[in-house]
């Protein structure tokens, strides 16, 4: 098993004609995705809140937020991301990934369809 990286687009949610390429680690162990916030500035996208985290070493950190638009195998949906700081890998979460329906092969190191589920009965 290992890591592996996906290429995405990335936009501001009101200038989604700017798109950036940026390279992603894939890490369904991160509930966000995380981009660098020199990135996201370039793009426009303004925080509009900030969340608190529990980084890769245990340590509790806050970091700015803003909803903004992802692509990436041919679909483009909002998402949460967090405004890196320096130091801080680009990173593609658990939230995107859900969005998305996607889930992860770590042993083929792939995105995958993933089974979603939902509270509708068939009564």
């Amino acid at each position: 098993m290992g890591t592996f990286f996906v290429e995405a687009l990335l936009a501001a949610r009101d200038r989604p004609e700017r798109r950036e390429p940026v390279k992603l680690l894939v890490d369904s162990g991160s509930t966000y995705t995380w981009v660098a916030a020199a990135l996201l500035r370039t793009l426009s996208v303004v925080p509009t809140e900030r969340r608190r985290v529990v980084t890769i070493e245990g340590q509790v950190a806050e970091r700015d937020a803003a909803e903004v638009l992802i692509t990436f195998e041919g679909r483009t949906l909002h998402t949460v991301c967090l405004f890196g700081d320096a130091g801080d890998l680009d990173v593609l979460g658990a939230y995107t990934l859900e969005g998305f329906g996607l889930g992860v092969d770590p042993v083929q190191r792939k995105l995958i369809p993933a089974l979603q589920y939902g509270a509708a009965t068939t009564e």
